[in-house]
């Protein structure tokens, strides 16, 4: 018969999963399937769904709101190119910011946690007064995996908050993921309301579009913020 397993050791191959995703520059997800293999489970979903801690960490109770908490100075310097690599064959100096990005995909507890995430974390940015992302800095992966880029339709009425990559808003990288496993970040109101916190020129539900990245400019960041606070406003 499978181990079921407690909260804490969930938490325990959580963590070991991020040290395996960091030393072997495997994806985070490929990371917790071998995790969930080497402890008797095909993959990570059927590992946490037949744990002990399944029923616990679906409750809201269990967990409060992730919360971004970042100074300004820490801002700044995730701002900043990280070095550049020494010798050759080792990863590109853009490939090293991505990687120190962590994934955030399943500590939302619901779309109100990530979108309040996102607007501190966008006024945390606004605070830097030197407003400028390079491709090579931390920040700029961040904001494309951390940030809601949309509310993409999954079926009648129910929405999905995605990042830039149309990933679940969190998840680091471009791996397949299935929404239905994503819970958390579903919310429900009518299609049309998703024309009050579009972006100008975009398709409804679109927070931004290529030609106005929050990381593009400060303004660009400011008005982002703007569409943020009224999307908060319709999911509470």
């Amino acid at each position: 018969m499978t181990a079921s397993f407690t909260i804490t050791q969930v938490e325990r191959f959580k963590r070991e999963a991020k040290r395996l995703h960091r030393d072997s520059h495997i994806s985070h997800s490929q990371a917790l399937d071998q995790i969930a293999n080497a402890n008797g489970y095909n993959n990570w979903s059927l590992l946490s769904k037949r744990s002990d801690a399944h029923d616990a960490l679906k409750a809201k109770s269990v967990r409060p709101p992730f919360r971004f908490v970042r100074t300004p100075e820490l801002m700044r310097q995730a701002l900043l190119k990280v070095p550049e690599p020494r010798g050759w064959g080792h990863p590109t100096r853009t490939d090293n910011a991505q990687q120190q990005v962590e994934d955030l995909s399943s500590a939302f507890i619901s779309p109100q946690n990530a979108v309040e995430f996102a607007i501190d974390y966008v006024t945390c940015l606004l605070t830097v007064p030197r407003f400028k992302l390079y491709s090579a800095a931390p920040a700029y992966w961040e904001m494309r995996s951390w940030l809601p880029y949309s509310c993409h339709s999954v079926e009648d009425g129910t929405h999905i908050l995605v990042n830039r990559s149309y990933k679940p808003v969190g998840q680091v990288g471009k791996d397949w993921a299935n929404y239905a496993e994503f819970p958390s970040l579903h919310a429900r109101f009518a299609n049309d309301l998703r024309r009050t916190f579009t972006a100008q020129g975009s398709s409804d539900g679109y927070l931004f579009n290529d030609g106005c990245p929050p990381w593009h400019s400060r303004a660009d960041a400011v008005a982002y913020l703007d569409r943020l606070r009224v999307l908060r406003q319709m999911l509470n």
